[in-house]
């Protein structure tokens, strides 16, 4: 899907940006760094945010790359995803149909893996609280509208665009998570969110000087 000239600066620039994806990922899993002060000091979620706390201090670094690898290995697919979007949308343009096409197997892979993983279904019971905003939120907005917003990006810009933005979700978290429910960052984090970011700007500048 992409041409790199390894002799020229967009080329250069390209493999770059994919040598700093790498290294902001390989930072983020293995090097966890001091913890920084949030930036909102008045927790959303105070007594949430403590037992989480204390799950991941004693789940300890293995959980943590085992995330990692997770994560990692949900975006590989998710950009193949993207290039094989790109194929279809060609033969066949309508993304709405995609779209819901899209959302259909989702929801059923999701129900399989949430049997699974919880089998207990009083645990299942939505009521009139944040959860059921957090559950219509994510149906609606996350899935729905921002799988249309993706074909409709693939369409105008091609799949390596829309991928090479993906880790700016990262950083986005990170500030949200910080700001918003009070985590706790740390430095690993900030370190591979920089080098994820500089990666996707130096892709971006190699695609726009190698048109």
């Amino acid at each position: 899907m992409e041409v790199v000239r390894l002799r020229s600066p967009s080329g250069m620039a390209k493999l770059a940006g994919v040598a700093l994806c790498i290294a902001g990922s390989f930072a983020i899993a293995f090097y966890t760094g001091p913890s920084l002060s949030p930036i909102n000091h008045h927790r959303a979620f105070r007594a949430d945010h403590h037992h989480a706390t204390k799950a991941r201090a004693s789940q300890g670094t293995t959980m943590w790359i085992v995330g990692t690898f997770l994560m990692f290995l949900s975006n590989v697919t998710w950009s193949l995803w993207m290039v094989l979007q790109a194929m279809l949308l060609e033969e066949y343009p309508n993304k709405m149909l995609i779209t819901t096409a899209q959302c259909v197997l989702r929801m059923a892979q999701s129900f399989v893996i949430a049997v699974v993983a919880e089998r207990d279904f009083s645990k299942w019971k939505l009521r009139l609280d944040i959860n059921l905003l957090a559950v219509a939120y994510t149906g609606f907005v996350v899935t729905g509208v921002s799988y249309y917003l993706q074909a409709w990006c693939v369409v105008l810009k091609g799949p390596v665009f829309l991928a090479a933005w993906n880790p700016l979700c990262f950083v986005l978290t990170i500030f949200c998570s910080s700001f918003f429910l009070g985590e706790i960052v740390h430095l690993g984090s900030i370190v591979g969110g920089i080098l994820l970011v500089g990666g996707l700007y130096s892709m971006l500048w190699g695609q726009k000087h190698g048109e």
